[in-house]
């Protein structure tokens, strides 16, 4: 019975490892080197996230402008 509850929590022990942040730090990187890869990859996703906006934005004046252009010519085609 001892034995069997030694192999479980070990087994336990060996699954949190193995998943979650237990897994994050499984490698022979530091902690600095942890950090440092998760600040350059949010920052990529920031990147890309305002590359996105910006292409968003750029669409939406062109949006605005098209809009724009057609409620005149209806204005006029009325008068």
């Amino acid at each position: 019975m001892d034995l069997e509850l030694k192999i479980l929590k070990e087994k336990v022990i060996e699954d949190e490892k193995k998943s979650g942040i237990g897994s994050l730090y499984d490698d022979d990187k530091t902690s600095h080197q942890h950090i440092n890869l998760l600040k350059t990859k949010y920052a990529k996703m920031k990147r890309d996230f305002d590359l996105k906006m910006e292409k968003l934005s750029k669409e939406n004046l062109k949006v605005i402008g098209e809009q724009f252009v057609l409620q005149s010519q209806i204005k006029i085609m009325r008068e």
